[in-house]
């Protein structure tokens, strides 16, 4: 069964203007390690992983240009979306 990430929320709890939409790319070492994610509101375009436990591996990877953040905590930027993992048959 193939997987695919949906954005819910900033993690923080503030709204995101990606709620609801699927995630077609995300690139963890953009913008100094901060991350960048591009959207689709296309399922069919999303980015689709093998099973949900691959999707969570890929939303927690962690930034290898900038590992850590400055409170010392492992510098993961996907994580700063609340996400769901659909699931496609």
């Amino acid at each position: 069964m193939t997987s695919v990430l949906r954005a819910v929320a900033f993690a923080n709890g503030l709204p995101c203007p990606h709620e609801g939409q699927w995630l077609k790319s995300f690139d963890h070492e953009a913008f100094n390690g901060r991350g960048h994610g591009v959207f689709t509101d296309d399922i069919d375009q999303a980015m689709h992983f093998p099973d949900a436990a691959e999707a969570m591996v890929f939303w927690a990877k962690q930034s290898q240009s900038k590992p850590w953040r400055p409170d010392g905590k492992p510098n993961k930027p996907l994580t700063a979306l609340t996400v769901v993992i659909d699931t496609l048959a």
